[in-house]
C-alpha cells in the first residue's frame, strides 16, 4: 500500500507538470511552431557545454567515491568512472532502481562490500536531492524568498547531517526496504568524506547550470542570467528524478525545463533548448560510458 501511494503521488506530480506545460504550449502555439527560427548556432559554445557535462560527470564520480571512503571502502578512480558511467545508463529503464542496482552490482564485482555497494548508490541519490533542492530554492526565480531559502538550507543540512548518524540511517534503511521491497542497508558515513561528497554534489548542480547557460548561447545566440540557467536545470532535473515511472526523467524533465525557460527565451526557444539539451546529455552519457569502458579495457589488457 505504501509503494502504491508513493507511485500515485509521483504520477500526480508528473500530471500536474504536464498540464502546466500543455497550457503553456497551447497559449503560445504560434511561437512554438516557429521554433526553428530561434536557432542561431555557435558550435564552439555547444562544444564547451558538452565539455562541462563531461567534467560534471567526473565530479559526480568523485562524490560517489567519497561516500565509499566514508565507510573505508576504496575504489580506483578509473574503475569507479566505468561503473558510474555504465550504471548511469540504467536511468533509462523504467523504475530507476536499475541505475542503483547496476551500480551496486558492478561495485561489488570490483571488490566493494555488498552493503556498501548498494548503500552508496542510494546515498548519492539522497545527496543529489538534498543539495538540488537547496540550489533550486537559491536560484529559481519562483522560489527566491528568504523564508524558503532558510528552510531549504536547514532541511538540506539536516538531511545530509542525518546520514552521519546511526539512528536516522537505520530508519532510512527500514523505509527504503518497505518502499522498494529490496534489502538495502544504509550505515552512517564518516563526517569528513560525507561533507566533501555533499559539497561536490552541490557544485555539480552549478556546473550543470553553466552547461545550460552555454548551451542556450550556443543554440539560440541568447544570453540568459547564469542563475536562471542553474535554477531551471536543477528544478527540472529534480522533477525528472522524483518521477520514478519516467525513464531518465524523459518527458517530465523536458517539459519542466521548457516551462521554466519560456519566459527568458520565449516558448519557441524554450522547446528547442529543452529537447536539444536532452539530446546533448544523452550523447554525452553514451560517450562517457564508451570511453570509460575502452580505457579500463586497455588498462586491464
Amino acid at each position: 500500500m505504501t509503494r502504491r501511494l508513493w507511485l500515485a503521488f509521483q504520477i500526480l506530480l508528473a500530471g500536474l507538470v504536464v498540464i502546466w506545460v500543455a497550457n503553456n504550449l497551447a497559449s503560445n502555439w504560434i511561437e512554438v511552431r516557429a521554433a526553428r527560427q530561434s536557432v542561431h548556432l555557435h558550435p564552439w559554445l555547444l562544444a564547451a557545454s558538452a565539455i562541462v557535462i563531461l567534467a560534471t560527470y567526473a565530479l559526480l564520480v568523485a562524490a560517489w567515491r567519497g561516500v565509499l571512503l566514508g565507510w573505508n571502502e576504496r575504489l580506483a578512480y578509473p574503475t569507479a568512472t566505468r561503473i558510474w558511467t555504465v550504471s548511469n545508463l540504467g536511468r533509462y529503464v523504467p523504475g530507476k532502481v536499475w541505475q542503483i542496482a547496476g551500480m551496486a552490482a558492478l561495485a561489488q564485482r570490483a571488490g566493494v562490500s555488498a552493503w556498501a555497494a548498494a548503500g552508496s548508490a542510494v546515498i548519492v541519490q539522497l545527496l543529489a536531492v538534498a543539495t538540488g533542492t537547496l540550489i533550486t530554492v537559491l536560484f529559481a526565480a519562483q522560489a527566491q524568498h528568504a523564508a524558503a531559502i532558510i528552510t531549504a538550507g536547514l532541511v538540506a543540512v539536516g538531511a545530509i547531517g542525518a546520514l552521519a548518524v546511526e539512528r536516522p540511517t537505520a530508519i532510512a534503511t527500514a523505509v527504503l526496504r518497505r518502499l522498494s521491497g529490496r534489502s538495502w542497508e544504509l550505515r552512517a558515513v564518516r563526517k569528513g568524506p560525507l561533507v566533501v561528497s555533499a559539497a561536490i554534489t552541490l557544485f555539480s548542480w552549478i556546473a550543470y547550470g553553466l552547461m545550460l547557460y552555454l548551451f542556450i548561447r550556443g543554440l539560440l545566440g541568447v544570453e540568459v542570467p547564469l542563475g536562471v540557467a542553474i535554477g531551471a536545470f536543477t528544478a527540472s532535473y529534480l522533477l525528472g528524478l522524483i518521477a520514478v515511472f519516467a525513464p531518465g526523467g524523459v518527458g517530465v524533465r523536458d517539459f519542466a525545463l521548457y516551462a521554466l525557460l519560456s519566459g527568458p527565451v520565449g516558448p519557441g526557444g524554450a522547446i528547442v533548448v529543452s529537447f536539444g539539451s536532452r539530446i546533448l546529455m544523452t550523447v554525452t552519457e553514451l560517450l562517457a560510458a564508451a570511453v570509460s569502458l575502452l580505457l579500463t579495457h586497455r588498462r586491464s589488457a
